[in-house]
């Protein structure tokens, strides 16, 4: 069994404000294997990379780009666009993999425009905790893998990421189990694990099977993850 991979988490959020360019800018300068970012479309659909629906100036939804990108957002850092983002993390020397949590949307076609460029480059897949917005994602013929985010796993996970055609389980790392590993790896899915922030943590993450361990401190889990060896 392979380690998992290591995602930042909104960026290197411990480093820098979360979502924001600096955050991304040393998660691309980490040891990271890629970063798990937040998205919302705006009033005028572009994207911008930001946690909440909101911005102190008004919601994200009602408001132009213009008025978002370049203005500090909740975490007290300027909001950066989705392409800038991208663009960034595509200058990366090794491939990244870049989990977009699409937290509000109202048109794939437009997002899926934006995405399109960058596959050549980086290993997208779309998140949401939202099933209606993996439903539009899916209902397309673009082939970006999918991944539902969730607290519990509810009674039967295999069955729910097959009706919403995602590949990936992203759950909260207190509710993952090896049982639940090995049922997701028998159906030909995979198991992500978030927050992680805990050396330990990571390690017996690692030895259940997690695909992938998204935490603010790429370091902490590449450092945990060195001598990581299954047994």
């Amino acid at each position: 069994m392979t380690p998992p991979l290591v995602l930042a988490h909104r960026g290197c959020s411990a480093g820098a404000p979360e979502n924001s360019l600096e955050a991304m800018r040393l998660a691309a300068g980490s040891p990271a294997d890629g970063v798990e970012l937040d998205v919302h479309e705006t009033l005028d659909g572009g994207f911008v990379v930001h946690h909440d629906p909101d911005v102190p100036h008004g919601l994200i939804a009602g408001l132009p780009q213009s008025f978002i990108t370049g203005h500090d957002g909740k975490a007290g850092a300027p909001v950066p666009s989705l392409r800038e983002v991208l663009g960034l993390l595509a200058e990366r020397t090794t491939r990244s993999t870049v989990f977009v949590e699409v937290k509000t949307l109202r048109s794939w076609n437009r997002l899926r425009a934006l995405l399109a460029p960058w596959r050549d480059h980086l290993d997208l897949e779309i998140q949401s905790f939202e099933p209606a917005i993996l439903a539009l994602a899916a209902a397309a013929p673009e082939g970006i893998p999918l991944g539902w985010i969730a607290r519990e796993p509810g009674d039967d996970p295999v069955q729910t990421l097959r009706r919403l055609g995602a590949r990936t389980l992203s759950l909260h790392h207190e509710a993952c189990t090896p049982e639940l590993a090995a049922a997701l790896h028998a159906a030909g899915f995979r198991l992500a694990a978030w927050t992680v922030n805990d050396a330990d943590r990571a390690r017996t993450l690692a030895r259940m099977g997690v695909d992938a361990l998204i935490g603010d401190d790429p370091e902490l889990l590449h450092s945990a993850l060195i001598d990581f060896v299954t047994t």
